[in-house]
């Protein structure tokens, strides 16, 4: 990950990480957490809790995210950050990472664009619940996170993928019940498109799963693979019925777009032939 490999050449992460199991919470909901912290490994669910014990998961943080910004310093944590697996996490204080910002343009750059990333996914978070039924909903999370892990959409049947995801929180995720998550996923896996059990996913038919998710399939060879995997194109309706737009933003991680040859005087805007001569 970007953020990760420029972290990196500042500090160790890895010999300064430290373990915490599932079932911990990073900062709690209402804290002042003095701390950011970077994923290395695991999976974090972020969540907020109602007056009456409800509660929403807002997005699920994966290796190469950074928890614990705040628009302003010493303001309550609007969420909470729970361990969902075993993680492994590099701990910032708020004041030494706020000084490497500072120090380093490129780093800025790099949070700027995992903050958009992460607020395109919450945008596309909020058209799933409104716009959605829970078979559709339950579709796209399951292949937002197929996504988000792999790095490419399925491509031929029968893959699995572990998670650590029970039917709750799902639920949590969706604004289901668990009955109403245990039920339709059933529906799922008596139409043949996924199996979801024991924490494993299964993924029976890829492009129905893309069709049951609101994500147009890319055509297909005669072995039923995907001939272009990367084509990702969502099934957004224009007015005159085409399909328009692309997968969401905020599923894939963001790409280590640094130049590793020098740049030429010549191509930057500050040159000018005419200065030259």
């Amino acid at each position: 990950m970007p953020i990760r490999k420029e972290l990196h050449a500042i500090t160790d992460l890895e010999a300064g990480a430290r373990v915490v199991p599932a079932g911990t919470d990073l900062y709690r909901q209402g804290d002042v957490c003095p701390t950011y912290f970077v994923v290395l490994s695991g999976w974090i669910a972020l969540s907020v809790l109602l007056d009456d014990g409800s509660c929403q998961i807002l997005d699920f943080a994966l290796p190469g995210a950074v928890l614990g910004l705040q628009s302003t310093q010493n303001t309550p944590m609007y969420h909470s950050a729970r361990c969902l697996s075993i993680a492994r996490v590099f701990a910032f204080p708020r004041h030494k990472l706020d000084t490497i910002v500072e120090n380093n343009p490129r780093l800025a750059v790099l949070l700027c664009r995992q903050i958009a990333s992460d607020e395109a996914r919450a945008h596309d978070h909020l058209a799933n619940l409104g716009l959605r039924d829970a078979r559709e909903r339950i579709a796209h999370l399951l292949l937002e996170i197929y996504v988000r892990l792999r790095r490419h959409l399925p491509n031929k049947p029968g893959e699995t993928l572990h998670l650590p995801l029970s039917q709750g929180h799902i639920g949590q995720a969706l604004g289901l019940t668990y009955v109403h998550v245990s039920r339709t996923l059933q529906i799922l896996r008596e139409q043949k498109i996924v199996r979801f059990a024991n924490r494993t996913l299964e993924i029976i038919d890829p492009p129905a799963l893309l069709t049951a998710a609101g994500i147009e399939s890319p055509s297909f060879d005669g072995e039923r693979r995907f001939s272009s995997p990367r084509l990702l194109q969502t099934t957004s309706s224009s007015s005159d019925g085409a399909l328009t737009g692309a997968l969401p933003a905020g599923w894939l991680p963001m790409q280590d777009d640094r130049r590793t040859d020098p740049v030429s005087p010549f191509e930057t805007p500050e040159f000018s032939p005419a200065l030259a001569a």
